[in-house]
């Protein structure tokens, strides 16, 4: 059975199972909310802007199969959460 076992990965495979159902629209308007928010063009999925925007100064982390500690898997699940909660209070 599948779960959220602590891993970034894991919430973002969650989200595209949960989003499946409304045809990922909401994902495409967070995607394109964080791109907003990080000056970023739209080439970059949503998972990569979490992550630069988790590390910022880190570009090897920016890598969604990239090898994070358990502290560096917190902080990405950390800001994929918190950005989740601003684009939800910003958007309609």
């Amino acid at each position: 059975m599948f779960g959220l076992d602590g891993r970034f990965s894991s919430y973002v495979a969650f989200l595209y199972g949960f989003s499946a159902a409304d045809q990922y629209g909401d994902l495409a308007r967070y995607r394109h909310w964080l791109a907003e928010q990080l000056a970023l063009d739209g080439s970059i999925g949503w998972p990569g802007i979490v992550l630069r925007a988790a590390f910022p100064h880190d570009s090897k982390r920016w890598d969604f199969y990239a090898e994070r500690s358990t502290e560096e898997e917190r902080i990405a699940i950390a800001t994929l959460i918190r950005t989740l909660e601003e684009f939800m209070e910003q958007t309609p």
